[in-house]
C-alpha cells in the first residue's frame, strides 16, 4: 500500500506509478494537455494499479462520445482484474463501483459512490471533481455547491490543490446565486494560482450574471496569459469573453473571437461545439450574418444523432442540424430521442422529462412554425434546468422561447417574457430593444419609445 500526495491509500506496485497518478490528477485539475501522457506513464509503471484503470475509465466517460463507451467498460473490467490480482482499499472499491454505475448510465448511483467516499476521505479530489461535474450536468447547483462545502473544513494550505477546491466551491455559489461569496472564493483561488482556469471561469460567470461586461473582458484578457499548455477548456472561457462583446453589440469582435479563439480549431468535442452553436444562434437572432459557419457544425452534428450520453450536448446538436437544413438527420435524431425516452438511464430520463420537447421545439422554430415552438417550450421552460449546464448556457433556450413569441406575433407573451428579461438584465441594450418591439406589437407606442430610449442610453454609455 502506498499513499498519494494528499495522504490517501493507493494500491500500487511501485512509487513511480503513484507519482504518475498524482501528476495525472494535478494535470486534470489544471486542464493540462499533459494529462493523458502522465496516465500512460503510470500504466507503463504498473499496469495492474486499480486507480489508474479507473481514472482512464473516468476520462473515457467525460468525453461523452458513444464510440468511447466500450473503452470505459473495458477499463472497469481491467479494474476488476487488478483488484482480484492485487487487492484494493475500500475507497478504491467505491471508485470502481462509481465507474460501473456511470458506465450503466446511472449518474445518481455514481454520485452516491463519490459522496460516500468523501464522507470518509474528504481530500479525495478526484471524487470531489467528478461529483461536481455530474451535479453540474444534472442541473443541480445546490448539490454542486454543498458537495464542495462539506469537504472544505478538511482542506487548508497544507493540502496540495486547496485552491482548486475554492474554485469548485465558487462556481457552486455562483450557480446558486450567491454572487458576492462566489467572487470572493474565486478570486482567492486565482490569487493562490493564477492559472486556475476553473476559478477564473467561476468569477467570469459572476461578471456575466451581474452584467459587469467591461470587468469580465479585462479579467479574461489578463488571465489568458496563464493558459499556456491547457486543453480545450480555454475555448469555453474565450466563448465567455465573446459573450461580453456580444452584449456590448460589438459583433465584428465576436466573430473574430469565434474564428481565432473558441472555434479556431473545428473539434468534435461537445463543449467546443456547444460554444459555437450557441454563439451563432445568438448572433443570427440579432440579425448578424454568420456566413457559412453553420456548415461544419451541421456536418459534425450529423455524426451525433444517436447515443444520448449527455442531453445538454444533444440539444445543441439538433439546433446545428436545423440551421444546416439537415432534414434527414433531424428526423433520425428525433426518432432516436423518442426511443431513448423509454429507457431508464439518467440521461434518458432527462429526455423523457424535457429533452424531447425541447428538441421538437427547436426544430419547429427553425421550420418557421413559431406557434408550435412556443406552445411546446412554454410549459417546459422551468424544467430545462434538468439538462444541466450553467445559467449562462441555458439562457440560449430562454432566448428561443422569447424569439418564438416575437416571430409568432404573440404580443402579450412576448411582452411578458421580455419584461422578465429586462428585470434580470436591466443593463442589456438588446433586451430593451426587443422589449420595445414587443411593446409595439402590443400596441403600446409610448412605452415602446421609452424602451428604445433606454436602449440608446445604454449603448452610448
Amino acid at each position: 500500500m502506498f499513499y498519494d500526495q494528499r495522504g490517501l491509500p493507493l494500491t500500487a506496485a511501485n512509487e513511480q506509478a503513484v507519482l504518475s497518478y498524482d501528476a495525472t490528477i494535478n494535470a486534470y485539475l489544471g486542464f493540462q494537455l499533459t494529462t493523458g501522457t502522465h496516465l500512460k506513464e503510470g500504466l507503463a509503471a504498473d499496469d495492474n494499479m486499480p486507480m489508474l484503470h479507473i481514472l482512464r475509465g473516468y476520462f473515457m466517460k467525460l468525453f461523452a462520445v458513444p464510440a468511447l463507451e466500450d473503452k470505459a467498460r473495458q477499463c472497469h473490467e481491467a479494474t476488476s482484474r487488478a483488484i482480484s490480482a492485487c487487492g484494493s482499499h475500500k475507497r478504491e472499491q467505491l471508485h470502481h463501483q462509481a465507474l460501473g454505475r456511470w458506465c450503466d448510465g446511472d449518474w445518481q448511483g455514481a454520485n452516491s459512490a463519490w459522496e460516500q467516499i468523501l464522507l470518509d476521505h474528504p481530500t479525495d479530489v478526484l471524487a470531489i471533481r467528478l461529483a461536481h461535474f455530474t451535479h453540474f450536468y444534472s442541473g443541480d447547483a445546490r448539490r454542486m455547491r454543498d458537495s464542495a462545502a462539506r469537504v472544505l473544513p478538511h482542506w487548508d494550505t497544507s493540502v496540495p490543490g486547496y485552491g482548486y477546491i475554492k474554485g469548485l466551491y465558487a462556481f457552486g455559489l455562483e450557480e446558486t446565486g450567491d454572487y458576492h461569496a462566489a467572487e470572493r472564493w474565486g478570486r482567492e483561488a486565482v490569487d493562490d494560482n493564477p492559472s486556475d482556469i476553473w476559478a477564473t471561469h467561476a468569477v467570469t460567470h459572476v461578471f456575466e450574471m451581474q452584467e459587469r461586461h467591461d470587468e469580465g473582458m479585462a479579467w479574461i484578457d489578463e488571465l489568458s496569459k496563464q493558459w499556456t499548455g491547457m486543453n480545450n477548456f480555454t475555448f469555453h472561457v474565450w466563448w465567455h469573453r465573446a459573450l461580453f462583446s456580444l452584449e456590448k453589440e460589438r459583433y465584428d469582435e465576436v466573430l473574430t473571437l469565434y474564428d481565432t479563439q473558441f472555434r479556431a480549431t473545428q473539434t468534435e468535442e461537445y463543449l467546443d461545439m456547444t460554444n459555437a452553436i450557441a454563439m451563432l444562434w445568438r448572433l443570427e437572432s440579432r440579425g448578424v450574418d454568420v456566413g457559412d459557419r453553420w456548415e461544419e457544425l451541421a456536418d459534425l452534428s450529423e455524426q451525433r444523432t444517436q447515443g444520448h450520453l449527455l442531453y445538454f450536448a444533444d440539444a445543441h446538436f439538433i439546433m446545428a442540424l436545423a440551421r444546416g437544413g439537415r432534414t434527414e438527420a433531424i428526423q433520425e435524431m428525433l426518432a432516436s430521442l423518442r426511443q431513448a425516452a423509454h429507457r431508464d438511464d439518467t440521461q434518458c430520463q432527462v429526455i423523457a422529462r424535457v429533452g424531447l420537447t425541447l428538441a421538437e421545439a427547436i426544430v419547429s422554430f427553425h421550420e418557421g412554425r413559431f406557434d408550435a415552438a412556443f406552445e411546446r417550450l412554454l410549459p417546459a421552460r422551468y424544467d430545462v434546468i434538468a439538462i444541466g449546464g450553467s445559467h449562462a448556457q441555458r439562457d440560449l433556450f430562454a432566448l428561443v422561447l422569447t424569439e418564438a413569441a416575437l416571430q409568432g406575433k404573440r404580443a402579450t407573451d412576448a411582452r411578458a417574457l421580455l419584461a422578465e428579461r429586462i428585470a434580470l438584465k436591466p443593463k442589456n441594450p438588446h433586451a430593451w430593444r426587443r422589449y420595445a418591439e414587443a411593446l409595439e406589437l402590443a400596441g403600446d407606442a409610448t412605452a415602446a419609445k421609452t424602451a428604445r430610449q433606454r436602449c440608446s442610453t445604454l449603448l452610448a454609455a
